[in-house]
């Protein structure tokens, strides 16, 4: 009577040897089961510009949004609002409201940060602003580039590709990272009885957002800033995406690329890893062919 390692090894062996190579092509986040943080223009659905980042704030924490830094580059916070209405209209637990001025710029951007877990409340900028009396003049999207040179490094685990000009150029081609973020834009004005507009706002903003399996939490970061009530309105814009550019790198980090397991496995040394490899797999072979060694023994 045959032993149950000889009648099952070949299974056993199979799901384990399916085991292993799920195990090396994978990567360290996806074997840890991290919650994947990404930075996105639509609230309710993707919008195929999400940038993959990690938090440096915890944007639950009234007291540490509280603590946003007051110097962001040439911008000095000037004012910080009273955000009780702010925070009842929108159902919110954490609000951070401050006005940012820059020696170079006459009128300041207003930055908000904004969380909530009441989905059904939170109105998104795109229904608060009609809702305070600005009709939406344009609405489309911006490019915000990232005023931090730690949002360009290599990935953590891109030391395989090899030092020198070689792996550089290696890392360079094969990343999906770069270094801008999108983010939503609105032109809103309000207007007088007689029709003229009386006021123009320039308005960036984006979502901080999480698996709707682990978290209910809806997280807005929006900056606006007046502009010239006609003409061209791309002054302020660019100010806007100037201010944008250089806060995101105080709230986030990139999520850079990781390598599978088995080239991080492979890179730990020419012998080292290649018998880590050799090993995991060695196991399950021996499994599946069982019954031909022992007969052979």
């Amino acid at each position: 009577m045959r032993s149950f390692l000889e009648e099952y090894s070949r299974l056993v062996g199979l799901l384990l040897l399916s085991f292993v190579f799920i195990f090396l092509f994978s990567t360290p986040s996806m074997i840890l089961a991290k919650t994947i943080t990404t930075i996105d223009t639509e609230l309710s659905r993707a919008s195929g510009a999400a940038t993959p980042v990690r938090t440096l704030l915890d944007f639950g924490n009234n007291e540490h949004i509280q603590a946003f830094p007051r110097q962001v580059g040439e911008w000095t916070a000037a004012n910080d609002y009273n955000t009780t209405q702010v925070a009842e209209s929108l159902g919110a637990e954490v609000v951070l409201l401050r006005a940012y001025k820059h020696p170079k710029f006459y009128q300041p951007v207003i930055f908000l940060i904004v969380q909530s877990n009441a989905r059904s409340s939170f109105h998104p900028p795109i229904v608060c602003y009609p809702a305070m009396g600005y009709e939406i003049e344009e609405e489309g999207k911006a490019r915000i580039e990232v005023q931090n040179l730690s949002w360009v490094e290599k990935p953590l685990y891109a030391a395989w590709a090899g030092e020198g000009t070689g792996g550089e150029r290696a890392w360079a081609a094969s990343r999906n990272f770069n270094d801008t973020i999108s983010a939503k834009k609105l032109v809103v004005v309000k207007k007088a009885a007689a029709g003229e507009v009386t006021e123009r706002l320039v308005v960036l903003y984006f979502y901080v957002k999480e698996s709707p399996f682990t978290s209910e939490n809806i997280t807005l970061v929006r900056v606006s800033a007046p502009a010239p009530t006609k003409g061209s309105y791309d002054g302020v814009l660019g100010v806007t995406k100037e201010f944008l550019g250089e806060s995101v790198p105080r709230m986030f980090e990139p999520r850079r690329e990781e390598e599978r397991v088995i080239f991080i496995l492979l890179g730990l040394g020419s012998v080292v890893g290649k018998v880590a490899v050799g090993l995991l797999l060695l196991l399950p072979l021996l499994l599946l062919f069982y019954p031909q060694i022992k007969r052979l023994i």
